[in-house]
């Protein structure tokens, strides 16, 4: 190293430390990172068994093979969920969903534990028993303890059955890879940082060529007005005046970038509100009714599967009712369709203006409407839904005067399906119409 140049001397001093440090810190970093991905898996996958082993208590109690199916497709909308089995005790499944890992003895064994296992599928294996009247699973082994070290939970209640929750890790790992890749492109990139600044910092004490460094340097942090006094002599005077002739170029091709640049952003600006615009009017025309100008079938289909959803999530309630405009094909067929289209519009409107700002409704194809009532129990509806029968029923409508309406309510129940409540609202519509019309009636169960 004695015989090193004083330039690679200050070189290796001050980018050794800094290629260590940066290594270190870098490994670090990844293996803690990579460590909390997989805690929040595991963490995760321990919350959702002991929210389902409980919840499965009826189901595995009753034999009610229906109401644990349900969990399992509930269980099957978290991220990451692979698959969901519950069992008996004597491992004969009851309920599954998604396509699970072949169970095995070890996997029970693993359930009454409390220890994860590691699937086939590139998975975790989350367990736990289903006890009567045992409301939480006390110990569950986030760290993959082996079985020795695992403490057994000995309970007194009586062994319903298991819960196997199938968490995919393939998500997991390719958050850790990217995590990983991220890491290391960190660490090259400070090294790189670190690199070019200690070779500017050898070229800053390496003489005579400070001036020129300066200059560099100056250039380097936009100052491109920078220029050097050509006056050392020799072949640094040539490098002084090449580096005034490079600033030069740079500057003037940096200021025509500028130019270039404010012209782009203005014309990305201007597209950019264009696409906004008509990405609003796609969207309205995708949601919208072009007739009544309410919501199309479609964003009503959208607007129950939310509701649905956050009724089952949240344990909320909602109805709905079906609107059938009483012998609408008279009207068609009389007065001609384009009178028809004015008595849909009209009521439509009258639906629009005798609901609430929370409430959704649309028209659910030829003379049907939809009212979506949010959080509102059966009997608010039927109270709502007769309010709007009467200012049907009163409205005086062009050319043709007086018409009605019938009406089919139903209200949420778990675990309703979407097509369970539009069956019974078609049933109590039914029977609206069987029952002379103009009535509002609803179904329950």
């Amino acid at each position: 190293m004695r015989n090193w140049k004083l330039k690679h001397r200050i070189l290796f001093l001050a980018l050794m430390p800094v290629w260590l440090i940066s290594v270190l810190l870098t490994i670090l970093i990844v293996v803690v990172g990579t460590t909390e991905i997989d805690g929040a898996l595991k963490a995760r996958g321990a919350v959702i068994v002991r929210q389902l082993a409980p919840a499965s208590e009826y189901g595995a109690f009753s034999g009610n093979r229906e109401v644990l199916q349900a969990l399992t497709q509930s269980v099957m909308k978290e991220d990451d969920a692979h698959a969901v089995i519950i069992t008996d005790p004597q491992h004969k499944i009851l309920a599954v969903s998604g396509k699970p890992s072949r169970l095995e003895a070890a996997h029970a064994e693993a359930a009454d534990r409390g220890i994860i296992i590691r699937g086939k599928n590139h998975s975790l294996i989350f367990a736990a028993p289903i006890y009567q009247g045992h409301a939480e699973l006390d110990s569950f082994d986030l760290l993959d303890r082996s079985p020795t070290d695992t403490v057994s939970i000995a309970p007194s209640n009586k062994l319903l059955g298991r819960v196997y929750v199938e968490l995919s890790t393939v998500s997991s790992e390719q958050t850790k890879s990217m995590f990983v890749i991220i890491s290391i492109l960190i660490g090259l990139i400070g090294t790189a940082c670190a690199s070019v600044l200690a070779l500017r910092m050898s070229h800053d004490i390496t003489k005579p060529l400070s001036q020129l460094i300066q200059g560099v340097h100056n250039m380097a942090h936009g100052d491109l007005g920078t220029r050097l006094a050509a006056r050392a002599g020799g072949e640094l005077e040539e490098l002084e005046n090449g580096f005034n002739l490079m600033a030069s170029e740079i500057e003037s091709s940096h200021n025509k970038m500028l130019a270039i640049n404010t012209n782009l952003e203005h014309l990305i600006a201007a597209r950019t509100i264009e696409l906004e615009q008509k990405n609003q009017e796609l969207e309205m025309l995708s949601n919208t009714d072009r007739l009544t100008g309410l919501h199309n079938r479609f964003k009503l289909e959208k607007i129950l599967d939310a509701e649905l959803t956050r009724s089952q999530r949240y344990g909320s309630h909602f109805s709905i009712a079906i609107i059938d405009i009483d012998k609408f094909k008279n009207i068609n067929d009389t007065y001609g369709h384009q009178v028809g289209d004015q008595v849909l519009i009209a009521i439509a409107n009258i639906l629009k203006d005798n609901i609430r700002q929370i409430d959704a409704v649309g028209r659910w194809g030829g003379e049907e409407f939809l009212v979506i009532f949010r959080e509102t129990p059966i009997n608010a509806a039927i109270s709502t839904a007769e309010k709007l029968r009467l200012a049907i029923a009163d409205h005086d409508f062009s050319l043709i005067g007086k018409k009605s309406a019938s009406f089919g309510v139903t209200s949420y129940r778990h675990p309703d399906t979407i097509s369970d409540m539009m069956i019974r609202a078609d049933n109590a519509l039914y029977h609206a119409k069987r029952s002379g019309r103009n009535r509002v009636e609803f179904k329950e169960l």
